[in-house]
């Protein structure tokens, strides 16, 4: 991926773009994912196709998940999961990757679904007069609104009315952030601290946050390179002080001066 392809993706709110853009990071010759989307589509097409418009979110569902045979598994620690190239080979993904891919889909068919940051489980939501809720691991549905305000309410401790932002579409960054924290979280599970090193470097990128800079400053420190990860660590101190980070950057710098 280029430094600015993500970037721009996430600017432009083109999810599918951004999905690619990850991909692209770890396989710069994945294909032509958009081809391949369209492909997955008209296969679907005739089923969906045949229902008025306000009726194909169920054929849709059914045909991504049955016919197409979409699913998830029960542990997300393999990176392939968070991939959008390897998620249409494989026909398997997170929650977060199959809802990009039924997103796409969808968008292609005349069913117009976003992403819902829903607390601890992400959702689908179609738009309608009375909006919609998918599983995206499962492709159950519907979830009525009042349920899953009640549960964000308690799981939140909120008034239901403030946890009606959790409901809300999302943008393409804040679904680009999730695949890119669930990625991380894989490689580091793997014990690949280099490729977990890459994704923060992409999710301080579009986000400028503190925390994904912290996070890209102790992978360098652990993989030995000393002068990036004082940079990051100490940008990340001047913000927010913390202790055990103060340690790690105090340990570093001796290193680094040697190496002057």
């Amino acid at each position: 991926m280029t430094t600015c392809a993500l970037a721009s993706a996430v600017r432009a709110d083109d999810l599918e773009a951004a999905a690619i853009a990850i991909a692209a990071d770890e396989n710069p010759f994945l294909g032509d994912l958009r081809q391949q989307l369209d492909d997955l589509a008209t296969i679907l097409a005739p089923a969906v196709r045949a229902q008025p418009v306000d009726q194909r979110l169920a054929p849709l569902v059914k045909g991504f998940y049955g016919h197409l045979g979409f699913s998830t598994p029960e542990s997300y620690d393999d990176p392939r999961l968070h991939r959008l190239d390897r998620v249409l080979a494989r026909r398997e993904g997170s929650p977060v990757a199959l809802a990009v891919a039924l997103i796409a889909i969808g968008e292609r068919l005349g069913v117009p679904l976003s992403g819902v940051a829903f607390p601890g489980h992400f959702m689908v939501r179609y738009e309608a007069d009375e909006p919609v809720f998918i599983d995206p691991a499962s492709g159950a549905f519907p979830f009525p609104a009042a349920s899953l305000l009640a549960l964000a309410s308690e799981e939140l401790s909120l008034e239901p009315r403030d946890a009606r932002r959790f409901l809300s579409p999302v943008t393409a960054r804040t679904m680009a952030v999730r695949l890119l924290q669930n990625l991380a979280a894989a490689h580091e599970a793997r014990g690949d601290l280099g490729r977990a090193m890459l994704v923060f470097d992409r999710l301080y990128e579009i986000t400028g946050s503190p925390s994904a800079r912290c996070d890209r400053g102790l992978r360098a420190a652990a993989l030995g390179a000393p002068h990036g990860a004082l940079d990051d660590l100490t940008a990340y101190l001047r913000e927010r002080p913390d202790r055990a980070v103060s340690r790690t950057a105090a340990r570093l710098a001796p290193t680094a001066l040697d190496l002057n």
